[in-house]
């Protein structure tokens, strides 16, 4: 009967427009909620069959659709921990501090993460931020696998609450007189550099002038630089009387740099072949464990350094030129034990940390994850999105690299809800909601009107 066919299209009226009322209100309510995206109801049309001599009605359906990437308006904050997504990736999280493979893995836009009592961040969700972690220059820990969730770690700043980084790389700038006698030392480079446990020493490095044309030797050499400290001098393990030379071109610029060891066989200097014209001049220095516990009672890592003096036939960092001995660059990138003060986070997602002593070194970087169908993501209470089927496998990128976006420091991504529009959208639902219900009582009405017929 049609006017039964009426009524139950009048139901399925209400329920639509209840679903609309009920997202047009979450809407409302999530006006403030940091990277919420507001939802939008999709009414569909229900068709039955019908015949030439009568109606019959189908009714409607309604269908909710949000858009995970929509871009919230940016908003700067004060905190350094606040950050948020300029693009159409997500940040990784997990509700496990220490997440296992079982623990499952979230996106969400919801950057307003802070510490927690353990130094964790977590966003007002109670969700931990996921990040890998970096050496000093700012590489991941775990390359090789950076595409898996495993890879990842809650990004945890009690690691560096106190720290202390050995020394790895010196750069040097640096000339040395070509005037000066044969067998001549020109000068010593002193450079503080710093163990495994952050005790520092003198890098001692003596430049000296041999019999060969052009060429000068280099004797490392570590000093505590505690004077009061008992301990004598630690030799680079490749030899006590000259662990490397230098030989130059007749320009000046380093042409080769080869291991001189204390041996007979190799005193000469036994120089290799010329370096690639460009190529960075560097020499590795070792000084060994056992070395520096004799020397001053402490066992550390060996401290292994390596020398950047420049680059060969050009006049960058190391040079041999008619001008008394200088330094004009120095620098080292270890620090001994030092408090963290505070974290930053560029556009490309590293976090760096900053020391009492001033230094500063990067210690996660953040990954954004990117799927091939956002829409198909699964909410989740939280401000958060799962991963489903659907939405496909998610790809974890670098910020700034493979369509996901960068890393905005200091802000927060707004809700999507425009508050003007829903009160619209509220309004129009209101009216489509009482025009369902007349539906009902009309149908009522003609129902009673029937059976008043029948009696």
């Amino acid at each position: 009967m049609s006017i039964n066919s009426g009524l139950f299209a009048g139901v399925a009226a209400v329920a639509a427009q209840s679903t609309a009322f009920a997202v047009i209100s979450d809407n409302i309510a999530n006006v403030n909620t940091v990277g919420f995206k507001d939802s939008t109801t999709q009414f569909q049309a229900l068709v039955t069959q019908s015949l030439s001599t009568s109606a019959t009605a189908g009714g409607v359906k309604a269908r909710t659709e949000s858009d995970p990437i929509k871009q919230g308006l940016l908003e700067g904050t004060t905190s350094n921990t606040d950050i948020a997504v300029d693009g159409n990736g997500f940040f990784v999280v997990n509700e496990k501090p220490v997440p296992t493979l079982q623990d499952e893995y979230l996106l969400t836009r919801a950057g307003s993460f802070i510490k927690d009592e353990d130094d964790r961040l977590k966003n007002t969700a109670g969700f931990f931020l996921q990040g890998y972690r970096t050496d000093g220059t700012g590489a991941i820990l775990n390359e090789a696998t950076r595409d898996l969730f495993s890879s990842l770690e809650t990004v945890d700043l009690s690691r560096f609450q106190r720290i202390a980084k050995e020394t790895e790389n010196v750069e040097l700038n640096l000339n040395l007189n070509s005037a000066i006698a044969d067998n001549t030392a020109d000068g010593v480079t002193n450079v503080t550099v710093y163990d495994s446990l952050g005790n520092d020493y003198l890098l001692e490095l003596t430049w000296s002038r041999t019999a060969v044309d052009n060429q000068w030797s280099c004797t490392p050499k570590l000093q505590n630089t505690d004077t009061a400290a008992a301990g004598g001098t630690v030799n680079e393990t490749t030899g006590a009387t000259a662990a490397f030379a230098i030989q130059f071109n007749n320009d000046g610029t380093p042409n080769q740099v080869s291991t001189m060891r204390a041996d007979a066989a190799t005193a000469s200097g036994n120089l290799s072949a010329a370096g690639t014209s460009g190529d960075q001049v560097s020499v590795a220095l070792t000084f060994a464990t056992n070395d520096i516990e004799t020397a001053y009672s402490r066992t550390v890592n060996p401290i292994e350094i390596t020398l950047d003096l420049g680059n060969f036939d050009l006049p960058s960092g190391l040079t041999q030129y008619d001008a008394p001995y200088q330094t004009s660059l120095l620098n080292q990138d270890g620090n001994g034990p030092t408090d963290l003060e505070r974290v930053f986070f560029s556009d490309t997602g590293l976090l760096t940390a900053v020391f009492a002593d001033g230094s500063s070194r990067p210690i996660y970087r953040v990954p954004l994850a990117t799927v091939p169908a956002p829409s198909e993501l699964q909410g989740q209470s939280g401000n958060a999105y799962a991963i489903t089927a659907d939405s496909g496998e998610a790809v974890l990128n670098f910020a700034t690299e493979g369509g996901s976006g960068r890393v905005s420091a200091n802000a927060l991504e707004n809700s999507t809800t425009d508050i003007a529009r829903q009160f619209t959208d509220l309004i129009i639902a209101q009216r489509a909601y009482s025009a369902a219900t007349k539906i009902i009582t009309t149908g009522d009405e003609l129902l009673e009107e029937i059976a008043r017929v029948k009696r």
